[in-house]
This record gives structure tokens, sequence and C-alpha cells, in this order.
């Protein structure tokens, strides 16, 4: 029985530990996005960035209307703890339809051999849907260039953005 005690101590302190070293990262990670390091809050309007550094791909249409409704409630820094509360809502949920990439991705591979031209990608991405900046874009098909590639593989561009283990 006290065998039983001591382990379930040992685990509640494990987990105390876990939680504090994984609130420490998110801290670590939100600092990154403070205008002044004196500072324990970022400015509302960096919210997007800090969704996407936390794991979170919003639209801009989405999280501009949530800075907008926090900017009108008076609400223009936002602490950590405000960003853990706004990660939790479901308009910041990442889009992780590994499926569903795929097959939109495969829709501009004209020779179905797995590949896109890099210049139709950054067509595509400039026309259709929420345009990226050129240095946005830029990455995004360096994601996708695996060793000396001259077009986007289709598979590798998935695993990188989502994992491969989405």
């Amino acid at each position: 029985m006290e065998d039983e005690q001591n382990s379930q101590i040992d685990d509640n302190a494990y987990d105390e530990q876990d939680e504090k070293q994984q609130l420490s990262e998110l801290n670590d990670l939100f600092s990154r996005f403070k205008d002044d390091s004196a500072n324990d809050y970022i400015n509302v309007n960096r919210l997007t960035e800090v969704l996407q550094a936390f794991g979170r791909n919003p639209s801009l249409r989405d999280s501009e209307q949530r800075m907008n409704e926090l900017e009108a409630a008076g609400k223009f820094e936002l602490t950590l703890d405000d960003v853990l509360q706004i990660i939790d809502e479901p308009w910041t949920a990442v889009n992780n339809d590994r499926d569903g990439l795929r097959q939109a991705l495969e829709k501009f591979d004209t020779t179905h051999e797995g590949y896109i031209e890099i210049e139709k990608f950054r067509t595509m991405m400039t026309t259709i849907g929420e345009p990226l900046s050129d240095d946005e874009l830029d990455d995004l098909i360096q994601l996708g260039l695996n060793d000396e590639q001259t077009k986007i593989n289709i598979d590798y561009l998935v695993d990188q953005l989502l994992g491969t283990n989405a």
C-alpha cells in the first residue's frame, strides 16, 4: 500500500514537472513576439503569428475578425494566458486533412507523377484562396523541394507541412 502511495506521489511530481516544462517552453515561444521584453504581453495585431507559432493555422479572415472583436472590447494587449484561451477556440484548429491536402495539390499535377511545376504552384498559390507573400511562397516552395529538385514533390510537401505521422 505504501509503495502505491509513493508511486502516485512520484507520478504527480513528474506530471507537475512536465507541465512546468511545457509552460516554460510556451512562454519562451510567446516571448519571441513581444515588442518589448520587459512586458508580459504582445500586441493584439500579432495574434495570427503567435497562433501559427503555436501550431495553429487559422484563416487570415477569421484571425482578423477575432482581432477586431478583441480591439472592440478594448483588448489591445494579450498575455500568454489570453493566447492559451484563444488557442482553445474552435476557429484556430489546424486543418490536418492529409488526404484532402494531397488531393488538392494533385489537381495541379498534370503528369500524374506526384510533382507540381514550380511556376504552376506559384501561380496557384497567388491566385487561389488567401494570397501568400513572396517570402511565404518561397518558403513553401522550399519545403516541397528535396535535394536538387526542380519540381515540388507533393508527398514531401505534405509531410513537411503536416509531419510524417499526421
